[in-house]
C-alpha cells in the first residue's frame, strides 16, 4: 500500500510534564507527516481569535496553519494597542476597543511574539506552522490530535524553553488510537501572567 493512500485517522494522546512530574500546558507539538497527505485528509481549520480578556492575551498561545486569517477582538472595557516586531509577521493594531480591528492572514510559518504598548506585561504567541497536525497541552498536561495513519516528525515548542532542547524531535508511527506521556529534559515554571495593577489605563 502507498503511503498517503491509508484513510484511517488515529486518536493521538498527549500527557505532557515537567521533569518534576508537574503537568505543562501551552506546549505545542508539531506532527510533519512523513507521507503526501491527500486533501480530503486535511482537518479544517477554524478562523482564529486572540482575545484580550482582563488585560491579557487569551488564548496565551494561539497554534494556526499558514494562510490562517486570525481576529484580535478586544472584550476590556479601554484601548489596547496590539504590535508584533517578529520576523514571521511585522504588525500594528493601534489603539481600539471591541471588535474594530480588522483580521490578519498569517501566510508563513514561524513564531510570532505580541504584546501590547499600552499594558506592558500583556504578552502572546502565535505559532504559525507548514503543518495542519498539531496541538497544544492545557493546564492539566493533556492535548489530543486527530491523525492520519502513517509517519510522523513531532516538534516540541515552548514560549518559556528551547524547544529541540527540552524535548528533541522524534520519529512516530501511528497506527491506532495512541495514549503517551512525554517528559520534558527540563522544568517549566508556570505563569499565569502579570498585571502591574495600574488599573484602568
Amino acid at each position: 500500500m502507498a503511503l498517503g493512500q491509508d484513510e484511517r485517522t488515529a486518536s493521538f494522546s498527549i500527557t505532557l510534564n515537567n521533569s518534576d512530574g508537574s503537568p505543562v500546558d501551552n506546549g505545542v507539538f508539531l506532527f510533519e507527516p512523513q507521507f503526501e497527505v491527500e486533501a480530503h485528509q486535511m482537518p479544517h481549520q477554524e478562523p482564529a481569535v486572540m482575545n484580550q480578556i482582563d488585560k491579557q492575551f487569551v488564548p496565551h498561545v494561539l497554534v494556526v496553519k499558514a494562510g490562517t486569517e486570525v481576529t484580535f477582538p478586544n472584550a476590556d472595557n479601554l484601548f489596547h494597542h496590539v504590535y508584533s516586531f517578529s520576523s514571521t509577521k511585522q504588525f500594528e493594531l493601534k489603539l481600539y476597543k471591541e471588535f474594530t480591528a480588522e483580521p490578519l492572514r498569517f501566510e508563513n510559518a514561524g513564531i510570532v511574539d505580541i504584546g501590547c504598548n499600552i499594558h506592558d506585561w500583556m504578552l502572546g504567541y502565535i505559532v504559525v506552522t507548514d503543518t495542519p497536525y498539531y496541538g497544544k497541552t492545557d493546564i492539566q498536561g493533556q492535548g489530543l490530535v486527530s491523525l492520519p495513519h502513517g509517519e510522523y516528525t513531532v516538534r516540541f515548542w515552548h514560549p518559556q524553553v528551547e524547544g529541540e532542547k527540552a524535548f528533541p524531535p522524534q520519529s512516530i508511527s501511528v497506527s491506532a488510537d495512541t495514549q503517551v506521556t512525554w517528559m520534558l529534559n527540563t522544568n517549566i515554571i508556570r505563569d499565569d501572567g502579570f498585571d502591574s495593577g495600574f488599573g484602568d489605563y
